[in-house]
């Protein structure tokens, strides 16, 4: 069968089971979370603004009660096994994003314009939470902070952002 752009697919799944065949057990678990990323992606009908990539890979979902979280594992580790400052910054802007978007009517978006995140504390556990405060909404910008604690309340970051509102012409 040829996909649309061209590609034998069956020699492409031919393909990847030959390098599967290659890996280590540790490396086939994390094509194993990969694939699950995707399936979930594929399955969900949701209205609600959907989670990118990268912070599905990092392992982040909102809560009920505004809060994000982001499970801790290989996938947002650094060299030394603790949650890597790139990932705890993805998020706190998902977080404080995510809580914008609350408030917004419909047809305008949210755009990070700058983060800054103090890390405090190694983060560690089997989560981070991120619990985001909009301190000034005005017209066209937002500033917020956001406090990412693990699972027992030790904070382990603090951001400070401003985000910009963008509104559809029409």
């Amino acid at each position: 069968m040829v996909n649309e752009n061209n590609v034998d697919t069956g020699e492409q799944i031919e393909r990847i089971q030959k390098q599967l065949t290659t890996l280590s057990v540790n490396e086939l678990g994390q094509i194993s979370y990969l694939l699950s990323l995707y399936q979930e992606s594929a399955g969900s009908q949701s209205n609600d603004v959907p989670m990118h990539f990268l912070g599905r890979f990092l392992g982040i979902k909102q809560n009920a009660d505004g809060t994000t979280e982001m499970k801790l594992g290989i996938q947002n580790e650094n060299t030394y096994g603790v949650a890597q400052g790139g990932s705890i910054y993805t998020l706190a802007d998902v977080a404080i994003g995510f809580s914008i978007l609350k408030n917004l009517s419909e047809g305008e978006k949210v755009f990070t314009l700058e983060l800054k995140v103090n890390f405090i504390e190694k983060g560690e556990g089997s989560r981070l939470i991120a619990n985001p405060i909009i301190l000034r909404q005005g017209k066209n910008t937002v500033v917020s902070e956001c406090s990412i604690t693990d699972e027992n309340g030790k904070l382990i970051a603090k951001a400070l952002g401003t985000f910009y509102i963008v509104r559809e012409k029409g």
